[in-house]
């Protein structure tokens, strides 16, 4: 791997037991997204098209933890090192991407997010039977732990409020939110 390919500033990010996000390092990576025909429409946060990285080694690089970049959130699948002289890694990400905005909860400082709006989304009752058309938004937990009912996201100017967690939604990495505009 040259060096130059490196160019990215990046930092190594994991969440702890109380979701707070906590940098363990920063380090250098290349980025570039896997070659494909035509990756298919985002129906969530994370995008349909896995992403590249490289980096020099790094004791701290494992699946389940997130490189963070100045305008990008890649959650990491799988870390290679391919010499197997713990020199150089190839790491596949899934990328976290959605339109900006600001989480704000109750009690607390408002925070920049990424936020997947899906509107007029099928709202089922417990019976699995869909009553009513809803707004859902999914965010990453990185970015806002889990937020609750009464904290407001703000999206493309539009504030709304959080009624709802969208059940069987968080996976430990994003969560599903109902939201009533303001």
């Amino acid at each position: 791997m040259r060096s130059g390919n490196l160019n990215t500033p990046a930092d190594l990010v994991e969440l702890d037991g109380q979701l707070r996000p906590g940098v363990l390092d920063w380090l250098w990576v290349g980025i570039r997204s896997k070659e494909s025909a035509e990756p298919p429409a985002a129906t969530g946060l994370r995008a349909p098209a896995k992403v590249t990285v490289r980096a020099w080694w790094h004791e701290d690089l494992r699946a389940g933890r997130y490189v963070r970049t100045a305008d990008r959130l890649l959650l990491i699948d799988d870390v290679r090192d391919f010499t197997g002289q713990r020199a150089e890694v190839v790491i596949t990400c899934s990328e976290l991407a959605g339109t900006p905005g600001e989480y704000r909860p109750l009690e607390g400082v408002p925070t920049p997010c990424r936020v997947h709006l899906t509107h007029e989304a099928p709202y089922r009752d417990e019976l699995g039977q869909t009553t009513d058309y809803r707004t859902r938004a999914e965010v990453a937990l990185i970015e806002v732990g889990r937020p609750q009912p009464d904290d407001q996201l703000v999206v493309g100017g539009t504030l709304y409020n959080v009624i709802a967690y969208a059940d069987d939604s968080d996976d430990g990495v994003v969560r599903g939110l109902w939201l009533e505009k303001v």
